[in-house]
């Protein structure tokens, strides 16, 4: 028999903040480059091609929601991703739809 997964209703209402913040090609985008290890955001700005405004609101909000931590470095912000391990929802995510894929397809 599978082990039940249960959370608390606190819970459940955190893992939907933090879905929902993954909800976004550009933040996830941003993880992405960030799995490589810490970057600097003007670099990140120039990979990702958005405005310097968009870059940090997306970046505010992943932070915000525990997904990355940043740092100064002077005049420059560093960030990386606070925990790899949701890199591994990532590749979950990445199989999932390859089999609906492969089912409806």
């Amino acid at each position: 028999m599978k082990k039940k997964t249960s959370m608390t209703a606190g819970q459940r209402e955190r893992t939907s903040k933090v879905l929902q913040a993954l909800a976004h090609p550009l933040r996830l985008q941003i993880l992405q480059e960030l799995t490589a290890g810490e970057e600097n955001a003007a670099r990140l700005l120039e990979r990702l091609g958005c405005s310097q405004s968009m870059l940090s609101q997306q970046l505010k909000l992943l932070e915000y929601q525990g997904l990355i931590e940043s740092r100064k470095n002077g005049i420059t912000k560093i960030c990386r991703i606070r925990n790899p391990k949701i890199m591994a929802l990532f590749d979950c995510l990445k199989q999932h739809l390859e089999l609906i894929q492969k089912v409806s397809g």
